[in-house]
């Protein structure tokens, strides 16, 4: 990834709320923007003036000084425009290439950096899923285990129950036999 970092503490840095009151605030102490501001509403806005790259204009009756004066100018004016398109010929198309290039790397970098990302959450889902089949398997031994349990506890309070009445009639019988041996006896 880039070296780029987040340095914000969101509990803590109440600007990170709102971005736009750091630039609000540095719109209002710039003296270009308030000398824009004050006219904006009566001032129609103004382009680049091409008039600045026209070639002075002479009348036909100009006095040799003005001729002068405009050859003096047009000669300053392609001298600068020549001293532009070198410029831009020698440096122009480098810049692009130079420009296009930094892009691809970066373009690069980042395509990297999702198919990592992409990998990593596929990987972390993979294990959650793992994990939670896991859980889910040893949930559904442990159900039948209570459920054996269950079984297995009713069988036996049956059982008991069975064993006590079992019991109670021989505890009857008894009674009934010690009775009836009294009754012999006595």
């Amino acid at each position: 990834m880039s070296g780029s970092a987040i340095d914000a503490l969101p509990y803590i840095d109440k600007q990170v709320e709102d971005p736009g009151r750091l630039l609000r605030a540095d719109m209002q102490k710039s003296e270009e923007l308030s000398k824009l501001l004050a006219n904006y509403a009566n001032e129609p806005i103004r382009g680049i003036d091409p008039g600045r790259y026209a070639p002075p204009a002479v009348s036909d009756d100009a006095t040799e000084e003005e001729l002068k004066a405009a050859e003096q100018r047009g000669r300053i004016s392609e001298g600068h425009m020549d001293l532009r398109i070198g410029v831009m010929q020698s440096y122009g198309p480098n810049a692009w290439l130079v420009r296009n290039y930094q892009l691809k790397s970066q373009l690069e970098e980042l395509q990297g950096t999702l198919a990592r990302v992409k990998e990593d959450v596929t990987e972390v889902n993979r294990a959650r899923r793992v994990a939670q089949e896991e859980a889910g398997e040893h949930l559904a031994r442990l159900e039948g285990r209570w459920q054996d349990m269950v079984s297995s506890t009713v069988q036996l309070e049956m059982a008991c129950m069975a064993m006590e009445g079992e019991v109670a009639q021989l505890r009857r019988k008894e009674e009934q036999l010690k009775s009836e041996v009294a009754a012999l006896e006595g």
